[in-house]
């Protein structure tokens, strides 16, 4: 049975808004257009060489049309690669999801490799521009250099 001290704690961090411990980190919203809102887990930002890694889950408004002929989605779970000193990001993997959320069956799954990478821009004011700015900002610090 939990230490009944810690539900006064729990239960305060919950009315204050603070994220309460799962297991896991939690998704963050990070971009929120019309049709889709983004959300990173930030856990997931690193440093892949000379660009930045960081997985997302976007949920869409809409049913989007998926490659499998007949079959839509609602929800992907992204990882990007994103290159800050030329404002651009591309697509590592990709596994989009029937419902909301990362729900329902997987309808379709794409990955390609560092060297195959399709590089798109990421303009200001933009979904993939505030995605940008997030993993920027919060980038891990960068290796020291050898002397």
């Amino acid at each position: 049975m939990a230490d009944r001290r810690l539900i006064p704690l729990i239960v305060g961090m919950v009315f204050a808004g603070l994220p309460v411990a799962h297991g896991q980190d939690p998704w963050v919203s990070v971009a929120k257009g019309d049709r889709t809102e983004l959300f990173v887990r930030p856990a997931t930002l690193k440093r892949e060489g000379a660009w930045l890694s960081i997985r997302t889950k976007q949920n869409f408004v809409e049913p989007q049309p998926s490659a499998k002929k007949g079959k839509t989605f609602l929800s992907a779970r992204n990882e990007y690669r994103i290159d800050c000193a030329f404002q651009k990001i591309a697509y590592r993997e990709m596994r989009a999801f029937e419902g909301l959320d990362l729900q329902g069956a997987l309808v379709q799954k794409a990955k390609s490799g560092d060297t195959h990478l399709n590089w798109l821009d990421a303009r200001e004011g933009t979904v993939f521009g505030e995605l940008l700015a997030y993993a920027c900002d919060n980038a891990p610090p960068a290796p020291a250099a050898a002397p």
